[in-house]
């Protein structure tokens, strides 16, 4: 299987407590979506507000689609017949995945200055710094990304070429050869592409809180009480 390796800066906090919220969870699952997890055994159904670690690997189904939400407020959403495997996710310093196969859309918090965000396939890295994008992985084809509010850099694994990628813009990347460039893509064609579809829809019908946010004003809140 061909893949593609694409990175996006961003940290998150240190181990979370016990009593913490897990740092990654299914926030929506809709279809077959299985999950391998790290620590060994098979693959099984990911469900609704299951925790996700860092080693698991997600697959979505002909037909499925995913929405994992981070505890910083990030929201990755994930296209069918796609495969991820989930990297380290470090509250407030760090969160890393790399997409094998497959359309994953984010929309990254605004990160804090110690904070990174990875995002790999097997072509390239794009760093970010609190922004929306998508990354298409397919066979046989250049691996995507497509830009939609604040800045992509892409580049090399071995450093010998970067691009920014600014909204409105797309860089299409291939490991065994340098880009052509970046390119402005037809909006028109890219909100009736079926994945981001299904992307506005679930943004515009749901509105996300950030719930390292509640929790510090949770806090507060106690504090001024006592």
């Amino acid at each position: 299987m061909r893949s593609i390796a694409i990175l996006l800066a961003l940290s998150i906090c240190g181990p979370a407590l016990a009593d913490e919220p897990p740092s990654m969870r299914a926030t929506l699952v809709e279809g077959m979506v299985t999950m391998t997890p790290a620590r060994g055994g098979g693959s099984g159904p990911l469900q609704e507000e299951d925790a996700l670690s860092q080693g698991d690997t997600i697959v979505t189904q002909p037909g499925a689609r995913l929405e994992i939400t981070l505890s910083s407020g990030t929201v990755l959403r994930i296209g069918e017949s796609s495969r991820m495997t989930l990297g380290e996710s470090a509250p407030q310093k760090k969160f890393s995945a790399k997409l094998w196969l497959g359309n994953v859309w984010a929309k990254v918090h605004k990160l804090i200055a110690s904070e990174t965000f990875q995002l790999e396939t097997e072509n390239g890295v794009a760093g970010v710094r609190g922004t929306e994008f998508r990354i298409e992985v397919e066979q046989g084809k250049e691996d995507l990304v497509r830009v939609y509010e604040g800045e992509v850099k892409v580049e090399a694994h071995d450093g010998k070429w970067a691009h920014s990628v600014k909204p409105g813009q797309e860089l299409r990347f291939h490991k065994d050869r340098p880009p052509a460039g970046v390119a402005a893509f037809n909006a028109t064609a890219d909100k009736a592409h079926r994945f981001m579809q299904w992307v506005r829809e679930r943004k515009n019908r749901f509105e996300y809180k950030n719930p390292e946010r509640e929790n510090r004003e949770h806090e507060k809140k106690k504090k001024r009480e006592k």
